[in-house]
């Protein structure tokens, strides 16, 4: 890999770590630490760059993407802040999406939580390299040393400190550079270099052994000189570093403390340096590719987020996956096929707009006006068929019908989709059954922050509640039945007779209408009024008061009338056919059952299965994935699931995830009715 591809002038990295281990106050640091700001903001006050939406002041946590650039000498660096409530994890899946590394943030007085083992997960499944920061060492109960066990607890024998910390809570004051074999101690914005303390000498002389020759295997000609006694210069060990990171065979940990500034310039100059450029995976003409940020290559867009902005309006944010990007450029919309003309070219700084005259491959720029661009959408050049890799789609934690005044109805779908925009986690149907809007969210805090951005920004006032239970009907046999509507009413007449044989379908089969008339019984331009007829009845519910599914009609004969016949007898004829054949024959109700997958951490096996059993889950099968989690396959009937994702996660410690998709349907109980 040469010099060029692997060291790139823009780079993305995501900031990600569970709530309150200063990932918002480290993103101002590192801006401070390359001269971007003078000082950082306070989150107290809200005068950070990231967290300033209303929404995030009120809870005091991040709910969405956040980012601002950072220079190192010539180079680019986009910080990506993301949420740390699990609610708003797809947040960092989408910023896993687009970065080239991700730096995981741990607190050293909370340590490795169960979110950190989630967040983990997250970046092993977007195949993303990992830098640690243990941060908050100055903190009174800091401990780096549990901090660091239980991170190799978590990562395993891949963990690598590059630094060690000199002092802990108050009189934390500087790290040992293990690479640099040296003490850097800080004072303010003054920083000084010197020996390793006698009192870590021993430790530091251990851990840096073992440090470098987990860095020399990665590399024949380094190793061969080190066997001989040789130290090898820093740059050459970071590029080793840099190379087994990406490979996912060395974990980098650093440390320092964000309130005092300790390590954050450490911090962003090793991420230069070890950052490599990622490819990007995509479809073209149906086949994967990945493709290398080349910043000489044809341009390539992809949108990854978009914002509303109360001023601005419709802002798309896009990581440029090749090519430079200079002036205004018209490109294809690779889903639409139409044209998108890109100008006022700018990057983020929080919520501020920056225009810039150039961005190169691996940067992150936004545009305004591309209101027909959503998120995963690719843009480049006409000829080219490209499109986004489909990512993993996490289930929804929770299901809840909407309840609004009736005349806001069309305000509240209209403001819901606007929010879907912005927050691909969001979800929002309409129920056929009970005629409801429904939303699946991912997790109560979720559903509470999209109530207050209705309100706040579209001045919508809605409730939440349990979501309707959907119940099918069918028939349970064959009937042969008449629809006869005859009326008199002055001048013409109302005049249908249809002969109609009605018999069960399964389930999932589609609603079959046969035409078996001959001799013009029924003239032919009333035979598809029978049919509206029937298909109305059905979705107007059977005996029971559901819709009616599964089922085949045979309309083989039948009267009309010169006169007094029409296409609105005919239909309402085929409607009292089918009443009749439901009442006749008799009905079952049924429920949709779900094929259901859950991925779930082995010692967590047994409540997962009792918690699917109570359910009325019935378990297909069991096996264990590359990683030693246990998968379950099972049939879970659609209603026990509207609240599984919390369950789950509550059973499980956030560790577990399922999918599901419909299967069939079976006779639903009783109590059911």
């Amino acid at each position: 890999m040469d010099s060029m591809h692997r060291h790139p002038k823009a780079r993305t990295v995501a900031l990600i770590g569970r709530s309150g281990v200063g990932k918002t106050s480290l993103l101002d640091g590192l801006v401070v630490a390359t001269g971007g700001l003078k000082s950082p903001g306070r989150v107290e006050d809200g005068s950070t760059i990231a967290g300033n939406d209303p929404e995030e002041r009120r809870h005091h946590t991040s709910l969405g993407i956040a980012m601002a650039p950072v220079w190192v000498g010539e180079d680019k660096l986009t910080l990506l802040d993301t949420p740390g409530f699990i609610d708003f994890f797809s947040e960092v899946e989408r910023a896993l999406d687009v970065a080239d590394v991700a730096l995981l943030v741990i607190s050293a007085v909370n340590g490795v939580t169960a979110d950190t083992g989630v967040l983990w997960e997250l970046c092993r499944d977007a195949a993303v390299p990992v830098v640690v920061f243990i941060n908050m060492l100055d903190a009174e109960r800091a401990n780096f040393e549990s901090t660091l066990n239980a991170l190799e607890a978590l990562v395993g024998p891949t963990l690598a400190p590059l630094e060690l910390p000199m002092g802990l809570g108050p009189s934390f004051h500087g790290v040992v550079d293990l690479l640099g074999d040296e003490a850097i101690t800080y004072d303010g914005a003054t920083t000084a270099r010197g020996p390793v303390p006698a009192e870590l000498a021993e430790l530091e002389a251990r851990v840096r052994s073992s440090l470098l020759e987990a860095i020399v295997v990665g590399d024949d000609s380094l190793t061969e000189r080190y066997l001989e006694g040789e130290t090898p210069a820093m740059d050459e060990l970071e590029e080793v570093l840099g190379h087994l990171m990406v490979q996912g065979r060395i974990v980098p940990v650093t440390c320092g403390s964000v309130i005092k500034g300790v390590g954050l310039d450490r911090l962003v100059g090793l991420l230069d340096e070890i950052a490599e450029s990622r490819p990007i995976p995509m479809l073209e003409n149906g086949q994967l590719v990945q493709l290398g940020r080349d910043s000489d290559a044809e341009l390539v867009l992809r949108a990854f987020k978009v914002i509303v902005d109360p001023y601005v309006g419709r802002i798309v944010v896009c990581e440029i996956v090749s090519g430079t990007l200079s002036g205004d450029v018209s490109v294809t919309n690779a889903r639409t096929r139409t044209e998108e003309r890109l100008h006022g070219l700018n990057y983020l700084v929080g919520a501020k707009l920056v225009p810039t005259q150039r961005a190169v491959a691996g940067d992150v720029v936004a545009f305004a006006k591309l209101n027909s661009v959503r998120v995963g959408d690719v843009l480049a050049r006409p000829a080219r068929n490209l499109a986004s890799a489909e990512s993993h789609s996490v289930a929804p934690a929770l299901s809840a019908a909407v309840v609004a005044a009736a005349s806001d109805d069309d305000k509240v779908s209209t403001a819901l989709h606007r929010l879907m925009e912005e927050d691909a986690s969001l979800r929002v149907r309409h129920d056929p059954v009970s005629r409801t809007l429904v939303v699946d969210a991912m997790g109560e805090m979720h559903l509470q922050v999209t109530q207050e951005r209705l309100k706040r920004r579209y001045n919508v006032d809605v409730a939440w509640a349990a979501p309707p239970v959907p119940y099918y009907e069918t028939i349970r046999a064959a009937a042969d039945v008449e629809g006869r509507l005859k009326k008199q009413t002055g001048g013409h007449g109302q005049f249908a007779v249809v002969n109609v044989k009605v018999e069960p379908l399964a389930a999932t089969e589609p609603f079959e209408f046969v035409d078996a008339v001959v001799g013009g019984a029924v003239p032919r331009q009333y035979i598809s009024a029978v049919k509206n007829g029937i298909e109305r009845a059905m979705a107007h519910g059977g005996p029971l008061g559901q819709p009616v599914i599964g089922l085949r009609a045979t309309l083989y004969d039948g009267k009309a009338h010169a006169v007094d016949s029409s296409e609105a007898a005919f239909e309402t004829a085929g409607s009292m056919a089918l009443k009749a054949a439901l009442e006749k024959s008799g009905t079952a109700m049924l429920e949709r059952i779900m094929a259901v997958q859950v991925v779930t951490p082995s010692d967590c096996l047994g409540d997962v299965l009792t918690d699917l059993s109570s359910r009325r889950g019935r378990v297909i099968g069991t096996d264990q994935n590359e990683r030693g989690d246990t998968v379950i396959s099972a049939h879970v009937p659609e209603g026990e699931l509207t609240r599984y994702g919390l369950d789950l996660r509550a059973i499980t410690g956030g560790r577990g995830r399922f999918s599901a998709e419909a299967h069939h349907f079976a006779e639903a109980p009783k109590v059911a009715t």
